[in-house]
Formats: structure tokens, sequence, C-alpha cells
């Protein structure tokens, strides 16, 4: 019997748990203190606070701590509203490259559309012709857009006539530019190398139904008839 009796010694179970877990141990505490460091919370500090019986000094410390993570909240703040508008701005920036493409593409479809491949070219043609009204004014604001490409380096030059055809008191009624607009017909001569655009305005009768918009290009020097193109009222008018 006495043989089958072991004593332990002090301490022993402790030299059980072996090399790796007291690693362990001792790591999970040094990892606790840095963690406290890194976030700004005085582990000394707070061990001092609570062996302090003086309550001056208590609030004191206290003031101290708070101020300082006053000092922090405000940094952070101040480092997130630098980054929102650094990130507005980033988008507005974005906008507007992304406003500036567009334009730029509308602008490049407008040049593509000037000259029709396989055709003369050489001619005054009307490419574009667009109608709306000011609610403003009360008028009717026009754009049209000439085109030409002179074979001899020369300019193309002549006027324009506009008409507007509709019925006024059940009577059929072709109002000519002169009647309906405020200028003279010397707004509307056009002289240009490859295209220009040309806008003006005019007003009709309160009881006037307009149904077709007549334009007619003369080209000066030219042996050849006027350009008459009429475009129907409700195909071209945008309204306001």
């Amino acid at each position: 019997m006495a043989g089958n009796i072991h004593l332990k010694q002090p301490g022993s179970r402790l030299m059980s748990i072996g090399p790796i877990a007291l690693t362990i141990l001792i790591a999970m505490s040094v990892a606790f203190w840095l963690g406290t460091k890194s976030i700004g919370i005085p582990f000394m500090g707070t061990e001092k606070l609570a062996h302090m019986t003086n309550k001056s000094e208590k609030i004191k410390l206290l003031e101290k701590l708070n101020n300082k993570l006053e000092h922090e909240v405000v940094l952070v703040q101040r480092s997130a509203k630098v980054e929102l508008e650094a990130v507005e701005e980033m988008k507005k920036m974005l906008r507007d490259k992304d406003l500036e493409l567009l334009k730029l593409n509308q602008e490049l479809h407008f040049y593509r559309t000037l000259y029709t491949p396989n055709s003369d070219n050489s001619a005054v043609q009307v490419k574009v012709f667009n109608l709306h009204k000011d609610l403003v004014t009360n008028r009717f604001v026009y754009d049209l857009v000439l085109t030409s490409v002179p074979k001899k380096n020369e300019k193309a030059a002549g006027v324009i006539g506009l008409s507007v055809d509709g019925e006024q008191q059940g009577i059929l009624k072709r109002l000519v530019f002169e009647d309906i607009s405020e200028v003279t017909d010397v707004s509307l001569m056009y002289s240009f190398k490859y295209f220009q655009k040309i806008s003006g305005s005019f007003s009709l009768p309160e009881d006037f139904e307009p149904s077709n918009i007549r334009v007619e290009v003369l080209q000066d020097k030219s042996r050849e008839k006027p350009i008459v193109i009429s475009y129907n009222w409700d195909e071209v008018y945008k309204g306001s």
C-alpha cells in the first residue's frame, strides 16, 4: 500500500499547464494592456482613480479624461467632415464631366447631320427647323440652320422668306413674315461659308389657325429657282 502512495508537490498543478498555456496567458495580459492604451484609456490612471479618496482630485482627473475624449471626438468629426466634402466635390466633378460629355456628343451629332454623303453639298440646304412659343413675350420663336460647301471657296449668301399658311374666320390665308414680325426682312439675310444658324420670332392673330409654315431660300448670283420647303405646323411646333 505504501508503495502506491504519491505525494504532490505544491505548485505542481500550475507547472502541469505547460509552457504553451503560460505563454498564452502572458500574451493575453499584454494584449489587454496595449488595447487600453490604443483607445486612449489610461490604464494606470483608472487604477489610480480607484484608490483616490480625495473627491476634488477625482473630479480633476475625470475632467482631464473627459477633455481628452472630447478632443479626440472633435478630431474624428473634423476628419469625417473633410472626407465628406472631398466625396461631394468628386461627385460634382463627375456630374460636370458627364454634362460636358453629353454636350460634346450632341454637338458631334449635330455636325454629322449637317452634310449628306453622296449629295451636292454646294447647294444651300435647310437642315434644321424648330419652332416653339415664348410664354413671356407670347411670340413664336423659330430656329433654322442652313448649310453649304461652296466649290470656289466663296461664301453662300442670299435671303430667306418665311410665311405661315392657315385659316382665319373660315378663310384660307398666307401671312408673310414682314406682316407678322416686328423687324424688317434684312434680318433674314444670310451669308456663311459652311453653315449658319438663324433665329427670330413672330406673332399671329388670335383668330388665326396655322396649318403650315413655309421657308423660301433664295441664293444670290444664282439662276436657279428658290428652294421652298413647307413644314406641317403640328410637326415642327414644340409648344412652350
